[in-house]
């Protein structure tokens, strides 16, 4: 029955994140941990999104910005391998506040705000920027939304946003479940849930494609935004 049901909610979490360019790991955080228990969550999720990215890289190959993934991917190497190995030694749960409020108050002002963030992203600073949110998806398992406003702030939008984050969140994966393997956080146990998510992820992705080539830049704006909201909810509701 566990297996159908992460089954399920892969495919459901995976198709909306890639119509609003991330945020599946993060809804997963609560419910992962009430079904089989926080301290698989981050493994699951890794394991998970390495069997669906790739689909999300290979299918918006072509809307790839090499430029940011030359200044992200290094930091997001380095930042997954200590994240994984501080996972044991931090206090998740304010991690998981602080970036709960994050989310949730980026939205807000945007929606409600007159003053609006107008600083843009520039290049170099998505070195700390991929260096921080890998480090602290090594703790709590998905920072994938947090990525969003920088990238937006960019010029990144619908399938480049999505198939850049693609290709760092692949290498970051990866990097992540070695040093899991290393320090001892995977088991069989774990790599199973994981892989059957992953499948139905896959599904939900594959499904989704086609959906977001139908999607406005002002709708898929609106999409991220309260996909960004929902995620911040649910960290702060697992943290609680």
């Amino acid at each position: 029955m566990i297996f159908l049901l992460l089954f399920i909610f892969g495919l459901i979490a995976w198709f909306f994140s890639t119509v609003a360019a991330g945020g599946a790991a993060t809804l997963l955080i609560p419910i992962i941990s009430f079904f089989i228990g926080a301290q698989m969550v981050a493994p699951i999720i890794s394991i998970a999104a390495l069997i669906a990215n790739p689909s999300r890289a290979v299918i918006f190959r072509k809307h790839i910005d090499w430029q940011v993934i030359r200044f992200l991917l290094p930091g997001s190497i380095i930042g997954a391998v200590v994240g994984s190995w501080s996972l044991s030694q931090s206090n998740i749960q304010i991690i998981q506040i602080l970036l709960g409020l994050f989310l949730i108050t980026y939205v807000l002002q945007d929606k409600f705000s007159k003053v609006k963030l107008t600083m843009r992203m520039k290049l170099p600073w998505f070195f700390p920027l991929g260096l921080t949110v890998s480090f602290l998806s090594g703790l709590v398992g998905a920072t994938g939304p947090v990525h969003n406003p920088f990238m937006l702030s960019y010029g990144l939008e619908k399938e480049y946003l999505v198939g850049t984050k693609a290709v760092n969140s692949l290498v970051m994966q990866l990097t992540k479940l070695v040093s899991y393997g290393a320090f001892g956080a995977l088991s069989v146990q774990i790599a199973g849930f994981g892989v059957v998510l992953g499948f139905g992820a896959l599904v939900g992705v594959i499904l989704a494609r086609n959906q977001l080539s139908r999607v406005d830049t002002q709708r898929f704006k609106q999409y991220t935004l309260i996909l960004m909201f929902i995620s911040g909810v649910a960290m702060l509701y697992k943290a609680i």
